[in-house]
Formats: C-alpha cells, sequence, structure tokens
C-alpha cells in the first residue's frame, strides 16, 4: 500500500504525463518542455525535474504507458480459451481494436520512435520499453508453439517459430505505420489497414497449414466471441470517453 507522499508523487507524475501528452498532440514534439510542463501545472521547474531530469524522460514515460496499454489489451486476448489459431485471432482482434480505439497512443509511439529520444534517455527507460516490446513478441511466439506442440501446425523444415511470428510481427507493425503514414490508402481501396492485416494474417496461417484452415471452422464466429468476451463493455467505455473529450474541444 503507497503511503500518502508516495501517492502524492504518483498524482503528480501522471498530471505532469497527462499535460505533455496533450503538448505533444497538439503541438508536437519540438513543442513539449519541462519549463512548459511546469508553467501549465503550477508547479516549479524544479519540482517537475525532480521527476524527469528531461523532456525526453518525460516523452519517454509517456511512451512506456502507451506500450503497457497495448500489452495489456494483447495479453487480455491472448488468454481466449480455444485453440491456438483461435487466440492468434484473438491476437488480431486486440490488436485492431487498439488501432481503432487508441489511435492517439499509436500516433504517439509513431512520434517516439521517428525521434532520437531513446538514445537521450536511461537505461531503465530503454530497457521498460525493450521489455514491453519483447512480451508482445512472446505472447504471439507462445502460440505458435502451442499450436506446434498440438499437432495444428508443422513448419516447413527451412522455417522458425521465431520467424513465423515476424512475419505477423510486421504484418501489424506495417499496418500501424500505414495507418499513421501519408499513403493514400482510401484511394487505392483500402479502408481499413488493421483489417487487411488481420485477414491477411488468417491467409498466411493457411499458407503454413495451420489447422483449422480457415475454410475448416468458423473464424467469424470466433471474432464475435472474442469481442463479446474481452472488448465489447470497454468498447463502449472508450467511445464515451472519446466523446466527451471532443466535446469538451
Amino acid at each position: 500500500m503507497l503511503t500518502g507522499k508516495q501517492r502524492e508523487i504518483q498524482a503528480r507524475v501522471e498530471l505532469f504525463i497527462g499535460v505533455a501528452r496533450s503538448m505533444l498532440l497538439e503541438e508536437g514534439y519540438d513543442a513539449v518542455s519541462i519549463n512548459r510542463v511546469a508553467e501549465v501545472t503550477q508547479f516549479s521547474k524544479g519540482t517537475v525535474y525532480q521527476l524527469f531530469k528531461s523532456k525526453e524522460e518525460l516523452i519517454a514515460a509517456l511512451g512506456i504507458q502507451c506500450r503497457a496499454m497495448l500489452h495489456e489489451t494483447m495479453e487480455r486476448a491472448a488468454r481466449f480459451p480455444g485453440r491456438p489459431r483461435e487466440r492468434l485471432v484473438a491476437m488480431g482482434e486486440s490488436v485492431a481494436f487498439y488501432a481503432h480505439h487508441y489511435p492517439h497512443d499509436q500516433r504517439i509511439l509513431k512520434i517516439i520512435d521517428a525521434e532520437t529520444i531513446l538514445q537521450q534517455v536511461g537505461e531503465e527507460q530503454q530497457a521498460r520499453m525493450a521489455e514491453y516490446d519483447f512480451r508482445m513478441y512472446q505472447l504471439l511466439m507462445d502460440i505458435v508453439q502451442d499450436a506446434i506442440a498440438q499437432g495444428d501446425l508443422s513448419l516447413p523444415q527451412d522455417a522458425t517459430p521465431q520467424g513465423l511470428c515476424f512475419a505477423f510481427w510486421a504484418m501489424v507493425d506495417g499496418a500501424f505505420a500505414a495507418l499513421m503514414g501519408s499513403a493514400p490508402l482510401e484511394a487505392v481501396g483500402i479502408d481499413d489497414p488493421m483489417a487487411e492485416a488481420v485477414r491477411n494474417g488468417q491467409y498466411l496461417a493457411d499458407g503454413y497449414g495451420w489447422r483449422p484452415l480457415y475454410s475448416e471452422w468458423d473464424y467469424q464466429d470466433t471474432s464475435r466471441r472474442i469481442r463479446s468476451l474481452f472488448f465489447h463493455e470497454e468498447s463502449d467505455l472508450v467511445e464515451a470517453e472519446n466523446s466527451v473529450s471532443s466535446m469538451a474541444r
């Protein structure tokens, strides 16, 4: 249990990160500074510097929050009580949910990856971000290894579980990048990049002979059950929060 002082410090951390988030999204990376965060929150610069030694550390803390949210969403979906390929579908549903309901978090992660932030923060923050990335990759690896152990998936001799996971990972990561990029997606008939990535993930799984094949199983029903089980109530809550935020602006 946190002491009163610890709760006070945690509240300040959340406040400073929240202000930095608004600045980053509304005005861009260059607009964020410790001085401006202090001014907006009406704390002294020294108080902010006690918790964050630089603007890069402050933005990195925001990036850690975004990674934690994505990991929690994926981890929840990975617990779906089905066959390994159904759990793969659950992973796809989780990233599609995140892409649809947390677009600002995606943008923050893109900004952080595009800037040289990681080179300017301490090893502890670098390690925390890398740890979240590894955990998300490991969730996918566990599903692939379970499929092999249960006999649902038999990889070709020159293929590895790591290589297959990388293919899925690259497909989703590319969809995230496309969502945030300048490619004319609608002009070329791509209305929902993440849905396309999830759909092509099914074709990739079929290509490896991952059972049950798409033609052998009602994966649309699987998707419906996943959304109902894990994301239905949260989806309503996020939509309500987004509506309130839009009205406030």
